[in-house]
């Protein structure tokens, strides 16, 4: 699996923030995974030894750097998983980086799970590096990765000409970290809420990457996908660890992302998060010669989740073809078909 000869995969931690932190001590209880790197731009652990950062007790021999270019020439690594952003043109510059000396990706960055629905250019340049380099660059996650589009294209192979797929996540937010609480609202007055649309990582980011997916994955290749999103404004008072919602504020989002195909939808993604939501769940339906009905009570766990797809994604990653590759293996390369887009805000 690996290149290097010991036996176990080299392993570079970029970014050690609350999901990376996590994903880096689930890494280090995999016998097969050696960690041999850390970076991150936090100033308050940049210097640090890693072990001391993840709390465990212990010192690992590795120390968190602020130089991505540096540590990369200095030690010899497999591949490097990759946790600092959403968006492919804000991360660019760290995949090529890492590209650049030769090193496999895998990368939570929500934007990779379709990289050419809104960052084509950017997404084809660092597929043909990856492919000159003799790399591979995955996207993997949760959602979007896994419980609304991996998930969904695994289940449709099931059924034959598929008309129509509809999924829907509800997450209680008060279950969930305080940056998810953040990002989706929580506390906000409805005005707040709306002026705040179109900001970075405001709202749930990838839902429409998942649609895309979706959509390619059962051979409806769509003309346009669209996005809506508005607040879920709360009846009563609810609270969390984090935030206190008065009735009237917001507590939360719904958001829909659809893909139309010569005018008529083929899929339709539906995230309601919000504190206090009752009834967590994944729902998905799929519309076919065999339908399938699926509901996950309680729903997936995204953060725990997140980290197992992750760290689980490495092998795969580095026995596959160079490229850059979408969640469910597919190269880009093979994706030759754009559409509109219109992102709701």
């Amino acid at each position: 699996m690996n290149s290097n000869g010991s036996g176990k995969v080299k392993v570079i931690f970029f970014g050690v923030g609350a999901i990376g932190s996590e994903v880096a001590k689930f890494g280090l209880t995999r016998p097969w995974l050696e960690v041999v790197g850390a970076i991150d731009s936090d100033p308050a652990i940049i210097g640090r030894d890693l072990g001391t950062v993840l709390g465990l007790g212990k010192q690992l021999g590795v120390v968190v750097s602020s130089d991505p270019a540096a540590l990369f020439k200095r030690v010899k690594a497999d591949v490097v998983v990759l946790t600092t952003g959403s968006f492919l043109p804000a991360i660019y510059d760290q995949l090529e980086t890492a590209a650049r000396v030769g090193l496999n990706i895998v990368t939570s960055a929500e934007e990779l799970a379709f990289p050419t629905l809104q960052s084509a250019d950017l997404a084809e340049k660092l597929d043909h590096l990856a492919k000159e380099k003799g790399i591979t660059i995955r996207g993997a996650g949760v959602n979007p990765g896994f419980v609304m589009d991996s998930l969904i294209v695994f289940l449709a192979t099931a059924s034959a000409d598929v008309k129509h797929v509809w999924a829907k996540r509800v997450v209680d937010c008060s279950r969930r970290r305080k940056q998810l609480q953040l990002k989706v609202g929580a506390g906000l007055s409805v005005d707040q809420f709306k002026a705040s649309l179109g900001k970075k990582i405001f709202g749930h980011i990838g839902l429409m990457e998942s649609a895309a997916l979706v959509a390619d994955g059962i051979g409806m290749i769509p003309d346009r996908i669209t996005q809506s999103i508005e607040p879920v404004v709360a009846e009563q008072a609810v609270e969390s660890e984090y935030v206190k919602v008065n009735p009237g504020d917001v507590s939360g989002m719904r958001q829909v992302a659809r893909c139309f195909r010569k005018g008529k939808e083929c899929v339709s993604l539906e995230v309601l998060f919000y504190v206090g939501a009752p009834e967590p769940k994944d729902q998905i339906l799929i519309k076919g010669m065999t339908e399938i009905d699926v509901t996950i009570k309680e729903g997936i766990a995204g953060d725990q989740a997140t980290v197992a797809i992750l760290v689980n994604a490495i092998a795969p990653t580095l026995e596959a073809k160079p490229g850059l590759l979408t969640p469910t293996g597919k190269s880009i390369a093979e994706i030759p078909w754009r559409c509109a887009v219109d992102i709701g805000y």
